[in-house]
This record gives C-alpha cells, structure tokens and sequence, in this order.
C-alpha cells in the first residue's frame, strides 16, 4: 500500500522532502525504513532513528565518514530487509506502467491531486487483485 505520496514541479532532489515524508510515517509505527544510497545523510538518519523509533536501512556512501547514525548503521544495517526495497521499485514500475507514469497538470495543486488519484487507484488495484 502506498502511504505517502508528494509532487512537485519540474526536477528536484528527492532527498528535498524526505524527511517530511519519514515524520508522516511516524503513526504507522515502522520497525525499519528502506531508501537507497541517495538518502545517506545524518539528518535523514537522525530523523528515522530519534523521531520515527525505526531502524534505517540505507546502504553507506563511500564518503560517508562523520555522523553518529551514520558511523553506527554499519553495525545495525540488515542484507535480507534490505533486499526487501525490490518491492517498492516494483510499485512504482506498476503505475508507470498501468496509470501512465508522466504528471501532466499545469498547477501544483492539481498535481497533487493527480499523483494522490493515482496512488489511490494503485491501492485500489491491489486491494481487488486475484493471484
């Protein structure tokens, strides 16, 4: 199920919103949040780690060598959960495949709305699903 969900206009760094994003998934109650090497930075850590109550699981970039979360994730970071992030690209190839994957309204209001009608329907596909 997608939880969460953001747009923005023209082309910018994911990181931007992640932690916004991390403290939306706060009531959920996370036992470990997946991001790929891109959100390796402490903030992002700190934010999961301290506010969150979850575990990060975010592969360290090969320069990273000062932050407290991030000099420990070496000891507390899990192969096998994070071979679990195929499922999240596979979520997203599935509404680019099946809802079109490209935002096409002008304002960002309605691109929001756009990109929230999209995750419903994926929500929707998946609730009525038949395997």
């Amino acid at each position: 199920m997608i939880l969460n969900y953001a747009a923005n206009r023209g082309p910018k760094y994911d990181t931007q919103f992640a932690i916004a994003s991390i403290r939306q998934l706060k009531p959920y109650k996370p036992h470990y949040i997946l991001a790929d090497r891109a959100y390796d930075t402490e903030a992002i850590r700190k934010c999961i780690n301290e506010e969150v109550g979850a575990f990060d699981q975010i592969p360290l970039k090969t320069r990273a060598k000062t932050g407290h979360y991030r000099l420990n994730s070496s000891t507390i970071f899990w192969h096998d959960v994070y071979a679990r992030r195929m499922n999240v690209e596979s979520v997203i190839y599935v509404i680019k495949r099946r809802f079109n994957g490209g935002n096409y309204s002008r304002s960002i209001k309605l691109q929001n709305k756009e990109t929230k009608l999209k995750d419903v329907l994926y929500n929707i596909y998946r609730a009525i699903q038949v395997f």
